[in-house]
């Protein structure tokens, strides 16, 4: 969609980028100038150190365009829902015949001075990047690599009721699918499957692994208790040398004291 202005017309009025991280990104801006004067223009953003604008300003002759390639920089992060509040305004305003770029002034585009200028608001918006044609060649072309080997064990007559329907009749936008098991079991080496345990199994997988877990809580149990008996038998036997200790000492001061007396009374 373009803006038709009575000086330039300016194509498109919103700049679309595929967002992608880490890369830098170009969009074309068309400037056509539909008058018989020249026309100068410039090009302002509100995200100056985002956008790289090439020309930001220059002329464009009279019945011609102009391209202005708008690139953004590389992106560290995605912005949230991939909105962008950013803006770019296009001035333009007729000038004398034989001016260049490098003559273009912001002098040029004041309003204020008398100047006759228009301006264009452009819009950005950030897409998601399509899916690139050879990523899905080579999903394809790999699945395909996996199907022949396993059709030719078929063929081969290693399994006589092994079936292989076509993406059509399955409803599958990728190649060829199996649905059989036997089909699987033919195929040998050719496809790994992994095989999940039916929910019998995993019940008795459950039981041994609680019946394990409580067999160690009664061992660690029956541990505690052995420990517990060891320390009261150890203080058990403390207990008693203390009491015959202090009985020897009781009968060793009790003959002390008859000692002193008798020497005190002779």
């Amino acid at each position: 969609m373009a803006a038709s202005c009575d000086l330039l017309d300016v194509d498109p009025l919103e700049l679309q980028f595929p967002f992608v991280l880490y890369k830098q990104i170009s969009c074309p801006l068309r400037l056509t100038n539909r008058t018989d004067s020249t026309v100068a223009f410039k090009v302002k953003t509100t995200s100056p150190r985002k956008y790289c604008v090439r020309p930001n300003n220059g002329v464009v002759p009279p019945r011609s365009s102009c391209t202005v390639v708008v690139t953004m920089q590389a992106q560290k992060v995605v912005p949230p829902d991939l909105q962008c509040k950013d803006k770019f305004l296009v001035q333009s305003a007729i000038v004398s015949d034989g001016l260049s770029a490098k003559d273009i002034t912001s002098q040029m585009f004041v309003k204020e001075r008398g100047n006759v200028v228009e301006e264009v608001k452009l819009k950005v918006a950030y897409l998601m990047p399509p899916e690139p044609q050879s990523e899905i060649a080579e999903e394809h072309d790999g699945l395909e690599r996996i199907l022949v080997p396993m059709q030719r064990n078929v063929d081969d007559g290693s399994s006589d009721s092994a079936s292989l329907r076509s993406a059509e009749e399955v409803g599958s936008p990728v190649g060829r699918i199996v649905k059989s098991e036997e089909f699987l079991k033919a195929a040998g080496p050719a496809l790994e499957t992994k095989v999940y345990p039916r929910p019998a199994e995993q019940s008795n997988q459950l039981s041994a692994i609680i019946a394990k877990l409580t067999e160690e809580k009664n061992s660690a149990l029956e541990q505690n208790r052995k420990l517990r008996d060891e320390l009261e038998l150890v203080r058990r036997e403390a207990s008693k040398q203390q009491g015959s200790f202090s009985l020897v000492l009781l009968i060793a001061i009790g003959l002390l004291c008859i000692i002193l007396g008798y020497l005190v009374n002779k």
